[in-house]
């Protein structure tokens, strides 16, 4: 009983320590960045007399959400693949390739990008699209997978036996129960992407445009936060953090939503 008490206490300060940078972010963020949070802010554009963000939030937005419809069906396909019809020596192949993308250096993606899309197009938000789907999508494999895994296989096993082909069981059984999960780990590539500096600064390079135009150079939240970090001026390193309370918030809100959600489909 001394024991189970002793590394229950352990286990208790460990997550402690885990959860509390979390926590010192946060106050961080909101601490320096509700300073210069305001509507004109959200609205306007950078060369608008009051300086704000809107053209940074459409392209991160745009940017994000065409990675995202890039790296969810090929990432999704690949992990149905590696779990439902691959042979044992393909499934490990196919995971440790999956474990060195996952550990790739984002400025990696962006110079692959870079010297395959920005000579011919030039900078833009499509190569920073490309670049950024090529991070969501090990993500979105390897979540998936471990989705999938979960799916008790008498599932599986009575779906077939009722004479339903593999790929309607897949479809229809195996992802319809793991959807929920599935989900969840779109948002959390969706996340990863809407957060990255390195490859949009090799390839969408940034603009003060205020139209959104992905064949040309496009601005994100990340870039400006880059950008204003950097600068001598004392307003635009205090809009920096504002703009991290505003990537914070959108990310957390997708978060949020997606649990909601999840916690209802359970019920349901």
């Amino acid at each position: 009983m001394r024991t189970n008490r002793i590394m229950l206490r352990i286990i208790q300060v460990a997550t402690f320590v885990a959860v509390l940078p979390v926590f010192l972010i946060l106050i961080a963020i909101l601490a320096k960045g509700l300073g210069t949070l305001d509507l004109a802010f959200l609205v306007n554009n950078p060369l608008d007399e009051q300086v704000g963000i809107a053209n940074a939030i459409k392209g991160s937005l745009a940017m994000t959400g065409i990675a995202l419809l890039i790296s969810a069906p090929i990432g999704i396909a690949a992990a149905i693949f590696l779990n439902e019809y691959a042979s044992t020596a393909v499934q490990r192949i196919g995971d440790t390739l999956v474990d060195i993308l996952l550990g790739v250096p984002s400025i990696v993606a962006g110079l692959f990008i870079f010297l395959l899309v920005v000579p011919a197009l030039g900078y833009n938000g499509y190569a920073g699209a490309l670049a950024l789907s090529v991070l969501m999508t090990p993500v979105v494999i390897r979540t998936t997978q471990e989705v999938l895994r979960l799916v008790p296989a008498g599932l599986r096993e009575a779906s077939l036996a009722l004479g339903v082909p593999m790929w309607r069981t897949t479809i229809f059984v195996t992802c319809r129960t793991a959807l929920s999960g599935i989900l969840t780990g779109l948002v959390l590539a969706l996340s990863r992407g809407i957060g990255e500096t390195a490859p949009l600064l090799l390839t969408a390079q940034g603009s003060n445009d205020s139209v959104i135009d992905l064949g040309a150079p496009l601005s994100s939240m990340t870039i400006v936060i880059y950008n204003n970090t950097i600068s001598s001026d004392p307003i635009k390193f205090a809009q920096a953090w504002t703009c991290a309370l505003v990537l914070f918030a959108i990310a957390l809100t997708l978060n949020v939503l997606i649990r909601f959600k999840t916690i209802n489909s359970r019920v349901l």
